[in-house]
């Protein structure tokens, strides 16, 4: 089907919404935050509310050609991109919080509300939505629940799928089905198959609005920020906190390296270069939280640090978070490229698995930046290069497919919170077996037997045909 009559079909099927055709309009969605994967789709679809959504379902099958859910694009495993060609459907315009029940603590909201504008809306309620990926300020909870995003508190509150009370998703026929609800699938919406949909990135169905479970908000929160010498250092202030009975709601980890590119920017914050920095959160009821600040300083001493500092000011808890929100954001403006990894590992292994990072990294002229979860082993490197440099996208591929593997052989597994995509689909044999990879592919196969819908992700070989 040519371009135009593309569009032509795509403008009866939503005669109020936005469709995007010109080459122009199109670039901004070649890629996702992974940048370097490129696939520029054939057209572009904003549809104006849930209701033309399900228009759109409806008419989808005839269009014959791949359609591809997109929220803010912050995707970091090239998942929301039209790899097989195909029209992307941009649901930015559902961005509703429709109900907010604080007595059942849940909350209804649509797929296109981003994080951050959640979170004020509960706040003024008391009451709060746990997970928090780092791209809270624009991300949707659409592409949250596609990925099973997690966060910097997800060590102790949990990811994304923890919070799902119920979904309402369109299928490829049209129809409209709610798995759950506000009673997590029980009540009037008994079919609970929403753990289907949790991280299935967008291979199912398209995602119209959630019911969320909401906790009160803690009564004071702490946040302590320390700096190590060596690794050997933090890895121990890491396994004492794991331990440790204040169970805190965050342990982050930013490298020297990560540390040298925030001191040697505008967003420096008088950290010591070459150290390690440790972040880490307690949170909870004013009186115990208050009890358990000396002893969490003392956990961060014993293990090697001699610049060790905590508030409970608002203000001066966002200076300490500083450096680790900074991270992700300078990478972009120190590289043209970059690969932000995404594996976890059982935390014994950390010194391994980073020393593996920097020997490969450097061993290849790469530059390579740690900044992770380090509470729950979800680690983070990012490698930076430029891919109009022959040669330099093949050593990132080879970096990646090395660091895969010995994850696995550690016992970690191919991804935290980023999902698959089609950045890590050809992995999936290095964690499931032949027997597993048949059942997971009956999944997919059953909802969308025709793979029309984001074909080439989760699995490499699912690719649609007309």
């Amino acid at each position: 089907m040519s371009h135009s009559a593309l569009a032509s079909q795509l403008q009866r099927l939503l005669p109020r919404g936005r469709v995007l055709a010109s080459p122009a309009q199109l670039a901004g969605y070649a890629a996702d935050a992974l940048g370097y994967k490129s696939f520029r789709p054939d057209a572009v679809v904003i549809p104006a509310d849930a209701e033309e959504l399900i228009e759109f379902m409806k008419g989808a099958r005839q269009l014959a050609v791949p359609v591809i859910f997109r929220g803010a694009g912050t995707s970091l495993s090239g998942g929301p991109v039209a790899a097989q060609g195909g029209v992307i459907v941009h649901t930015s315009a559902l961005k509703r919080v429709r109900e907010i029940n604080v007595d059942g603590f849940w909350c209804e909201v649509e797929s296109g509300v981003a994080l951050n504008d959640l979170d004020a809306a509960l706040k003024p309620h008391g009451v709060f939505y746990p997970p928090d990926p780092s791209s809270g300020p624009v991300c949707t909870l659409g592409g949250n629940v596609a990925s099973n995003a997690g966060g910097a508190h997800c060590f102790r509150y949990g990811v994304t799928s923890n919070y799902v009370l119920g979904v309402e998703v369109i299928l490829l026929d049209g129809s409209v089905h709610r798995f759950g609800g506000p009673a997590g699938g029980r009540g009037p919406w008994r079919e609970d198959w929403k753990r289907f949909m949790i991280g299935s990135e967008g291979t199912l169905g398209a995602f119209t609005r959630f019911w969320l479970r909401l906790l009160p908000l803690p009564e004071k929160v702490w946040t302590f920020r320390a700096t190590y010498p060596d690794l050997r250092s933090i890895e121990a202030a890491i396994h004492a906190l794991v331990a440790h009975a204040s169970f805190p709601a965050a342990i982050e980890m930013l490298d020297p390296r990560g540390v040298a590119m925030v001191e040697s920017s505008q967003m420096a914050c008088g950290l010591p270069k070459g150290s390690f920095m440790l972040l880490t959160e307690i949170d909870g009821p004013a009186a115990l939280v208050d009890a358990r600040v000396e002893p969490v300083a003392d956990v961060l001493r014993r293990a090697g640090s001699s610049d060790v500092t905590f508030s409970d000011e608002d203000a001066m808890r966002q200076k300490l978070w500083k450096a680790r929100k900074a991270a992700g954001g300078l990478l972009g403006q120190l590289s043209p490229d970059y690969v932000v990894q995404d594996a976890v590992i059982p935390k014994r292994a950390l010194a391994e698995v980073l020393q593996l990072v920097y020997d490969e990294a450097d061993a290849a002229g790469i530059r390579a930046v740690n900044v992770f979860h380090a509470g729950d082993g979800n680690l983070h490197p990012n490698f930076l290069f430029d891919s109009r440099v022959p040669g330099e996208l093949e050593k990132i591929e080879l970096i990646s497919e090395r660091l895969m593997r010995r994850v696995i052989e550690v016992g970690g597994t191919l991804s935290g919170e980023h999902g698959i995509g089609n950045d890590k689909a050809a992995y999936m044999p290095l964690v499931f077996g032949p027997d597993s990879m048949r059942l997971q592919w009956a999944v997919p196969a059953a909802f969308n037997p025709t793979h029309q819908l984001n074909p080439l992700k989760v699995f490499g070989h699912r690719r649609f045909a007309a």
